[in-house]
């Protein structure tokens, strides 16, 4: 049912602490939409704003959804790794984007996902 996925974004280093969006719909496309997300949130991830920077995240992804009763979830601490689409996370602490068991930088995800530099 549907196509789950979680997006994590971790603003400290404490586990506990991580930003989790869950998305009911969109794993097929999730690791795109991701980059164009982290992609719209690069100045503040460059000034290292990571309030910005999540809030910029979180409101790219959902996009037009926000007034949805359901579609998308968000909560804070561990993270849940039941979803069928691969592992998605950024660390604002790192400047890295994990995808499944992959870690690279944040410049290098942008520059393969979307094909130009930020």
């Amino acid at each position: 049912m549907g196509a789950r996925t979680n997006f994590v974004i971790k603003t400290t280093p404490n586990p506990d602490e991580n930003i989790v969006l869950y998305s009911h719909w969109g794993g097929d496309e999730s690791e795109t939409a991701f980059a164009y997300a982290i992609n719209k949130a690069m100045p503040r991830i460059q000034m290292g704003d990571t309030s910005y920077a999540t809030r910029i995240i979180v409101s790219q992804l959902i996009g037009s959804d926000w007034d949805s009763e359901t579609g998308f979830g968000l909560y804070v601490g561990e993270i849940s790794h039941e979803e069928q689409y691969q592992y998605k996370e950024i660390d604002l602490v790192d400047n890295t984007v994990t995808i499944g068991d992959h870690t690279t930088s944040i410049q290098a995800f942008l520059d393969y996902q979307l094909g130009v530099p930020a």
